[in-house]
Order: C-alpha cells, then structure tokens, then sequence
C-alpha cells in the first residue's frame, strides 16, 4: 500500500505544459477509468446481473465523484480515502483469510475479482484525485 501511495504523489508532482488545446490529464485518466468501469460492469451484467448490479454502486459512484482538486492537502486526502477504499479490505485480518480461504477451497471468485478488477480501479480514481489541477 505504501508502494501506491508513493506512486501516486510520484506522478502529482510531475509538471506537464499547460496547453489549452488539450484536456488536463486527470480528466483524461478518469474518462478513460469510467469507460474500463464500464466495460467491466456491462460484461459482467451477462454473467451476473447481481453482481453488476452491486459493482455499478459501490464502483461507479466512487469514480463518478472522483476529481483533482486546487488544495493539495484535499487532493491528496481524497487520494488516500480512494485507496483505503481499494484495500480497506485487507485491514480485516479475518475477512482476508475467510476470502482466500473461499477462493482456495470453495472456488468462490471474490479475492480476485477484488484485487484484479476493483482495486486497479479505486486506486486509479485515487491517482485522479492526486493529480494537480490544471
């Protein structure tokens, strides 16, 4: 976790010309997060329209909302509640366990859904809201 947080304020520190030609790069990076998001939820809802269903909430309101913002400090706060949303879940040392333990034994495919599909795209509306503003 550490390792996504130095990442993230890496790439908020670098400058790129300002050009009014262009779209800032945070805009870009979420446009082009909400059209995975939605990629993913729309094959999903042929597979499971339950879990699409949940996915569409619990992911796509969190991306909609993410945006950089002028304060830093807000930016970078916003930035750590998007990744804590991603791997909160890991906190829970019994949780974590039950999950492996379910996809090992039981074949039930929440752990990797969650680290391959969700977390990369939590973590990327957090890398948004680290962005500067421009």
């Amino acid at each position: 976790m550490l390792v996504i947080l130095v990442v993230s304020f890496t790439l908020s520190q670098i400058p790129y010309p300002l050009n009014r030609d262009s779209a800032p790069l945070w805009l870009v990076l979420k446009a082009l997060n909400l059209c995975f998001a939605s990629t993913v939820i729309s094959t999903i809802t042929v597979l499971n329209f339950s879990l699409a269903a949940l996915l569409a909430v619990t992911l796509g309101l969190p991306l909609t909302f993410s945006c950089s913002s002028i304060s830093k400090l807000r930016s970078r706060l916003k930035g750590l509640l998007y990744v804590f949303l991603a791997s909160g879940w890991l906190f829970f040392y019994q949780e974590t366990q039950e999950a492996i333990w379910n996809w090992e034994i039981l074949s039930v495919w929440f752990a990797p859904f969650v680290c391959l599909i969700y977390m990369p795209l939590a973590i990327q509306a957090g890398i948004v809201c680290a962005l500067p503003y421009l």
